[in-house]
């Protein structure tokens, strides 16, 4: 009996040393660090966005969040508000309104009526919404609370 509980014990610690220095739940030795902050557009709090931290390194996975009422938000990457990938990230930031009714022909096919319907029309302005285009960085440091906080401008293009 004491022998099976030796080899459990001993195959407990193998996996936890296999596991790596952030032992249960590490992501694949990629480190995220704690971030959050706010959104605003032209001062005022952005409600509902969503949140997006593309890593600058190919193949890491991107960080999302979406903000509170008081346009708040804390990163998620593996595991919630465990924050984003350590190093640069471009961000991206994107908020729609309802999506418009359809015609009531296509409303009662439902079926139809999903795969039809459009986004609603942004409310905060287009160019925010990839990060290609929002130019909004961020570079996340590993062991630190990264705070960023984002005040919008721009027009709504119609």
């Amino acid at each position: 009996m004491r022998l099976g509980r030796l080899r459990v014990g001993a195959l407990l610690g193998l996996a936890l040393l296999a596991a790596g220095p952030g032992g249960c739940g590490a992501p694949k030795g990629v480190p995220v660090a704690k971030v959050r902050g706010t959104v605003t557009y032209r001062g005022k709090p952005v409600a509902k966005a969503s949140v997006s931290f593309i890593p600058e390194t190919p193949g890491t996975v991107p960080a999302l969040a979406t903000t509170d009422e008081n346009g708040s938000y804390s990163l998620s990457t593996y595991g919630t508000g465990d924050g984003a990938p350590v190093g640069p990230c471009r961000v991206a930031i994107s908020l729609t309104g309802p999506s418009p009714p359809l015609p009531e022909h296509l409303a009662k096919a439902e079926a139809a009526a999903e795969t039809l319907r459009m986004p609603g029309k942004p409310l905060i302005p287009k160019a925010y919404f990839s990060p290609e285009t929002s130019r909004l960085k961020a570079d996340v440091v590993a062991g630190k609370n990264n705070v960023f906080d984002f005040d919008l401008q721009g027009d709504l293009v119609p």
